[in-house]
This record gives C-alpha cells, sequence and structure tokens, in this order.
C-alpha cells in the first residue's frame, strides 16, 4: 500500500495582514493616474475680423481653412510649445462673443480694421483684462481699428496715419536686448507697408524698432522731427502691450525674422519672458 504523499499545507494569513491587502488594493484602485501630466498651454485669442480693409493674409479661402496669419500663429504656438490659439475671424464670431472669454485665455492678439462687432460689456471686458493683467498684441492694422473707441487707442499705444512708403526699408533695432528683437542685430532690411501713426508718443512706450529715415524719401511722411516706430511694449495697468506695425504681406509672414519677432512678442505679452 503506497503512501499518499501530501504537500505541506501554507500557514493562513492572519487577519490583520489579510485586511491591510485588501486596504492596499483599493486604495491603488481608488488613486487617480500618478503619471505626469504636462500643464495647459496659455491660450491666445486672435482676431482677425476686418471691418475696413482686408489684407491678404487673413483672408481664409474657404470659411473652414485658416488665413496664413491664422495658420502662422498656430504653427508658432505649436512648435514653441509657448500657447494654443482660438481664432475670431467673421462678424458673427466677433457677435457671439461673451465676456467670460477673457478668464479662459492669457492674451488677446488683434489683426483686425475698422470696428469689431463686439458688444458693448464685452468690448469693455477686454479692456479690463488688460488693465488687471492680460496681454494684448497688436499686429500691423490693429491700430486701423475703434478709432472711435479712445481708450483702444490707449491702450495699443496709437492710430494708423497712413502708410507713405510700401517698399525695402531699413530698420533700426533701438532695444536689442528684447527678447523679441535680439535674434535682429542692431538692424535690418524688409520690404513692407510701412506706418505712421497719429496719438503716439514716446513718452507712452518703449520702442524696439523704428525706421530708418535715410532708407526712404522721408519728406513722404508727416513728421517734422522724423521719428516713426513701428514696434513696441507698453504697460497697461498690470496688463502687457506688444505692438509691432510689420506684417502687411505674405512675403513678410514668411520671413523667419518677422516670425520670431511675433512669437517673441506673444510670449511677452503672455508673460513668458
Amino acid at each position: 500500500m503506497c503512501d499518499v504523499v501530501t504537500a505541506p499545507r501554507r500557514p493562513a494569513l492572519r487577519r490583520g495582514a489579510r485586511l491591510g491587502l485588501l486596504l492596499l488594493a483599493a486604495v491603488l484602485a481608488w488613486a487617480p493616474d500618478a503619471s505626469p501630466q504636462a500643464p495647459a498651454r496659455p491660450r491666445l485669442l486672435m482676431v482677425t475680423y476686418s471691418g475696413g480693409y482686408q489684407h491678404d493674409v487673413v483672408r481664409r479661402a474657404s470659411p473652414d481653412r485658416r488665413s496664413l496669419a491664422e495658420q502662422t500663429a498656430e504653427d508658432l504656438g505649436a512648435q514653441s510649445g509657448a500657447f494654443d490659439v482660438t481664432r475670431l475671424y467673421s462678424r458673427e464670431d466677433v457677435e457671439r462673443l461673451s465676456a467670460d472669454i477673457f478668464t479662459k485665455v492669457r492674451a488677446v492678439l488683434f489683426y483686425t480694421t475698422g470696428a469689431p462687432p463686439f458688444r458693448p460689456e464685452v468690448r469693455q471686458a477686454l479692456l479690463r483684462f488688460v488693465q488687471r493683467g492680460g496681454g494684448f498684441v497688436g499686429v500691423h492694422c490693429a491700430t486701423d481699428t475703434w478709432y472711435e473707441v479712445p481708450e483702444y487707442g490707449e491702450l495699443v499705444g496709437a492710430y494708423f496715419d497712413g502708410h507713405p512708403w510700401t517698399q525695402r526699408v531699413r530698420l533700426v533695432v533701438e532695444d536689442p536686448t528684447h527678447s523679441s528683437t535680439k535674434h535682429l542685430g542692431p538692424g535690418f532690411e524688409i520690404t513692407d507697408e510701412i506706418y505712421q501713426f497719429r496719438s503716439w508718443s514716446r513718452d507712452k512706450v518703449h520702442v524696439l524698432l523704428r525706421l530708418d529715415p535715410s532708407s526712404v524719401d522721408v519728406g513722404k511722411g508727416k513728421r517734422a522731427d522724423q521719428d516713426y516706430a513701428l514696434s513696441w511694449i507698453r504697460h497697461h495697468g498690470r496688463g502687457r502691450v506688444f505692438y509691432t506695425a510689420l506684417g502687411h504681406g505674405r512675403e513678410v509672414w514668411e520671413d523667419e525674422r518677422f516670425r520670431r519677432h511675433l512669437l517673441e512678442g506673444i510670449r511677452w505679452a503672455i508673460g513668458a519672458r
């Protein structure tokens, strides 16, 4: 008769140990994913509504396709990881806007003409947004906007007063330490539509770029002092304002120097610099 060999019996877990394992399993099952999450990028609200002249760089080939300016801003934000973009293009886009949008963005960019049809409370919310610490970026024709709203002119720093020169010009870099201009050297040449301004004063802005008057027929301009600033920054309350008059044509938006100038201006307005 054969003896039956049985496996040795394992000692039973103590009741306290079993309870501890159950509690650990419950905690692990409840705990959220501990993997690090990338922080949300700051959001830029980009308004390209044209109430007057519409520049080619903000004209869409079809309603569902981005314009060159919109695509450029999105690419700059994505490639740098600095921001995401929400776009407003049509009258319907702008009229639907509610004041709470400014609680969801870090900066607003205008490439606009005429009078964007913001409801009065939304327009006031925009002005308060910048006053209280938001960023504002004006590009090219942003100064050709809201002439009837003096608070806006004060915010951006000037109003458009004509473009005497559309040609190749030389620009002087007045502040080579700013992030939006330090890649440009002491000066550079570019072909663009060159603005002059009214309601503008060096007392109210910090100039980044200005026209070299020797590179144009300066007699076509209106200023006796021949002082034509083309990019500046200013603080508006607790907010940051960056403006560049460059950006009329496609070739400028495709110029890497301008693209970096714009990117770093946006980053500065957001507060990333």
